[in-house]
């Protein structure tokens, strides 16, 4: 028997969906982090450019909630990473929602 697999329950991995859901998450909070430090400290007057960026970054986000939700229904994949996508991207969505809401 191979040491590697001698311990596993089952031979399940992550979904590969999940994974690029938190990724993605990822990137929209680092974006959404930049665009607030750049409203807050801009003295250039750069307001289209900080609002084009903040919109990409939504965008991110909710195509990483849709991958989060994909990797949720496939068959026989282990799911946390799906689940864990899910959550980070609901959450950087909020933000989003309510920069946009309150800058208009």
């Amino acid at each position: 028997m191979d040491k590697k697999t001698s311990f596993r329950v089952n031979n399940r991995t992550e979904t590969i969906y999940g994974i690029i859901s938190i990724g993605l998450g990822g990137i929209s909070l680092a974006i959404f982090l930049w665009a607030v430090y750049q409203s807050a400290y801009n003295l250039e007057g750069r307001e289209v450019l900080i609002g084009l960026v903040e919109l990409v970054a939504m965008m991110l986000c909710f195509a990483g909630l849709t991958l989060g939700i994909v990797g949720e229904t496939r068959e026989d994949k282990l799911k946390m990473t799906a689940h864990f996508g899910i959550a980070l991207n609901l959450i950087v969505g909020v933000f989003h929602v309510l920069v946009l809401w309150h800058a208009f």
